[in-house]
């Protein structure tokens, strides 16, 4: 299997690598080699049983002895392992594995805290950590500084070309950190990602090249989603564009549409902040016209399509329709968000998109909340919000968008106090999304509304930083 193979960019390689779980990790290889617990043992120098207890984690996996010997018996990249990988000159372009040859590496030479191991993997793999440092400085940039650095990182700062397994790697530890609302560490650590998926791209040809070119499309979709999430719409449009024209490269189907749904969302923010009702009509429509369109141009409104296609598909409707309720058009928001529904009924759960998009039923109550809330129907957001399971939805940034959403309700609804125990619900599951310029708008509206101001206010005004 090398470099291009799709098991090295698969969840169950991706995730077994990033939460330490390396005995899985070199089962998954084993078996997708086709090689027997006895051949591999016996190569290893281990016993049967002791490898069985690897695999299985009765016995952890932490020894850097084993970790090497596994690693080149199954022909793992070490950095899969937490190891310092082994530097053999610049990366080559061809459909093969790359040896790793980034400035910051990982000890990998001593077992330690597996959650300290668990960061350190990203650090080796693209010279940042998820707290946002990036080598040589002391400190992560300000917010502001950073955004604006996710856009200059092609000329900015130095990379060297990484593997796609890295590159995936990577892109899935960013993506859980924005699905943890850990906005302001993966502000600091986007800039550097990027300017390693450009590196890799432009240097590989043919294949590769397409496939990094997806991969550069997901950094720049975070960083698009990042940038809206701090109100930096300039940003979030620019990076939207240039996911855009990278996915276009890359071919993907699945790529061009989540980027797509990224521009839209860029699009409509456009539009809602234009001066003349006129733009704004006009800004809204070709939003909801190009997501439609996408979600169309998929073929998953009928047949048998498989599950992410479908995901993708109830996606863009969902953002659709919250564009059109956005721009005052019950009948197209309706209809939207009840086709986004049935496209849910048809999966058997929560299924991912691509980028960071999950869709379930569950998550279209969700968007029915923030529908709803739009056409001025609080009573019917409110139902939505009462039928909605926190538990089911995947993400901390999913749990906390449903209570900002049901507070943005209670508070058109009349209802200070219930719209505040929402935010502390919020508050509990993901901190940093109280920080967010919108969500601060909505506590400052709702200490200025006259009458009696709820008694959890303040301290939401605090957490918030008003």
């Amino acid at each position: 299997m090398d470099a291009l193979h799709p098991f090295w960019s698969s969840p169950e390689v991706l995730r077994a690598a990033a939460d330490g779980r390396y005995g899985l990790l070199a089962r998954a290889v084993r078996e997708a080699r086709h090689q027997t617990l006895a051949q591999v043992a016996a190569r290893c120098h281990l016993s049967v049983s002791t490898l069985s207890r690897m695999e299985t984690g009765q016995r952890k996996l932490i020894d850097v002895r084993y970790l090497r010997t596994l690693s080149d018996v199954l022909a793992i990249p070490p950095h899969l392992f937490g190891l310092a990988p082994v530097v053999t000159g610049a990366a080559e372009t061809h459909d093969r594995a790359w040896p790793v040859t980034v400035g910051a590496t990982t000890s990998g030479e001593q077992g330690g805290d597996e959650a300290m191991r668990r960061r350190q993997v990203l650090a080796g793999l693209v010279g940042f950590t998820i707290a946002g440092a990036l080598p040589g400085t002391a400190r992560a940039a300000s917010a502001e500084e950073s955004l604006e650095a996710l856009l200059l990182a092609k000329s900015t700062l130095p990379a060297t070309p990484v593997p796609l397994v890295t590159l995936h790697l990577a892109l899935e530890q960013a993506q859980q950190a924005f699905e943890r609302c850990e906005y302001s560490e993966l502000t600091g650590a986007l800039p550097r990602l990027i300017a390693a998926a450009h590196a890799s791209r432009d240097a590989a040809a043919g294949q590769l090249r397409e496939r990094m070119s997806a991969a550069l499309a997901r950094a720049y979709l975070l960083g698009s989603e990042l940038a809206t999430k701090r109100h930096r719409d300039t940003v979030a449009r620019v990076a939207a564009d240039r996911s855009h024209a990278a996915a276009e490269e890359s071919g993907d189907l699945l790529t061009i549409a989540a980027s797509s749904r990224t521009m839209a969302i860029a699009m409509r923010r456009d539009a809602l902040g234009a001066p003349e009702r006129i733009e704004r009509d006009a800004g809204l429509t070709g939003a909801i016209t190009m997501l439609t369109k996408t979600a169309l141009d998929l073929g998953a409104d009928h047949g048998d399509p498989q599950a992410p296609l479908l995901a993708t598909y109830g996606s863009l409707l969902c953002a659709a329709s919250y564009s059109a309720a956005q721009n005052g058009n019950t009948a197209q928001a309706v209809s939207l968000i009840e086709e986004a529904e049935h496209a849910a009924r048809r999966l058997p759960g929560t299924v991912g998109g691509t980028g960071t998009a999950q869709f379930s039923e569950t998550t279209v109550a969700v968007y029915r909340i923030g529908v709803h809330t739009a056409l001025g129907d609080s009573a019917k957001a409110l139902s939505y919000f009462a039928s909605v399971v926190p538990g089911r939805l995947p993400t901390a940034e999913r749990r906390a968008r449903s209570y900002v959403d049901g507070a943005r309700a209670w508070k058109d609804h009349g209802n200070l106090d219930q719209a505040s125990s929402a935010l502390n619900m919020a508050f509990a599951c993901a901190p940093q999304e109280i920080q967010r310029p919108s969500v601060r708008d909505l506590i400052t509206t709702m200490l200025d509304t006259p009458g009696r101001t709820s008694a959890d206010l303040p301290a939401l005004a605090a957490h918030a930083g008003l």
